[in-house]
């Protein structure tokens, strides 16, 4: 199986954690990965404060040998060397130029780093990742920066659902994502009535379901309580060993965008383990 991976690098040190985890990925499932630049000309690159800064990229030149020092460096440190990574640098902001590039490059996974849970109002508005994960088809791996990279104890992840039909594509595509890997799904639904409002006959429908479709991946499934989603996933994270969350992404019109806070927002900065974010 050959995998095409998008890493966007903004240069900040927590995007080296996402190039480490997708590089041990890329080995495992035959994948190649793609180095991408979004460059933002500074408005006016001829003042003297541009000019001092060393660690300012001034040219899109500048960005790509940059990207490209990072691939040496990161092909030097990794024990899988024969991963294939290339460099792109595209110029425009980062939230409108990688879901545009994503479009015609068709990535099978978008893996990005981001700052760990607990970020501050603003940074959580202005979040490329956030804009990313909202705007692009493509799936979306969130690697946050202080997380402890060991993919030997990757063997748990959770599938938040709703246990709906228009949840298979997801649940296929995560599949085919970790068939290398010898891992349990544990497809579960979260309930804020309690146990005596969970859907029995639902459940036993999906399970059914994932039985049948796929013989050879072992699955689980169950319902969640709690007053609140993210409290309630993040006990499910602890007690069972959870080592990736995954959840689809549904699009809702601009109504309801503005009555309901985002569930993908909340999960992306409420959650301190890797998230897979696919879309409906």
């Amino acid at each position: 199986m050959h995998i095409r991976f998008l890493i966007p690098i903004n240069f900040e040190p927590y995007t080296v954690n996402a190039i480490n985890y997708c590089i041990m990925l890329a080995h495992k499932l035959e994948g190649e990965i793609t180095l991408f630049h979004a460059y933002t000309p500074f408005l006016n690159e001829d003042t003297e404060e541009v000019k001092q800064d060393t660690q300012l990229i001034s040219s899109p030149e500048k960005a790509l040998e940059r990207l490209n020092q990072i691939k040496e460096e990161t092909l030097n440190n990794a024990k899988f060397k024969e991963v294939v990574i290339k460099t792109k640098v595209e110029q425009g902001y980062p939230e409108d130029v990688i879901p545009a590039f994503c479009n015609h490059y068709t990535p099978d996974l978008v893996v990005m780093g981001t700052k760990s849970k607990g970020e501050t109002i603003k940074e959580l508005l202005g979040s490329v990742t956030l804009d990313v994960i909202q705007n692009v088809n493509d799936p979306v791996l969130v690697v946050p920066k202080d997380y402890d990279l060991n993919l030997n104890r990757l063997h748990n992840v959770l599938f938040l659902t709703d246990f709906d039909k228009c949840e298979y594509s997801s649940l296929h595509k995560l599949v085919r994502l970790i068939m290398s890997f010898n891992i349990v799904i544990h497809n579960v639904q979260y309930c804020p009535g309690g146990k005596e409002k969970a859907n029995m006959n639902k459940l036993a429908e999906y399970t059914e379901y994932c039985s049948t479709t796929y013989r050879n991946q072992e699955m689980k499934a169950n319902y969640i309580f709690g007053s609140d989603i993210v409290d309630a996933a993040n006990k499910y994270i602890e007690q069972t060993n959870i080592d990736l969350l995954a959840i689809t992404s549904k699009k809702r019109n601009i109504i309801s965008k503005i009555l309901h806070p985002s569930l993908t927002k909340r999960i992306l900065f409420n959650i301190d383990i890797p998230m897979l974010f696919f879309h409906q």
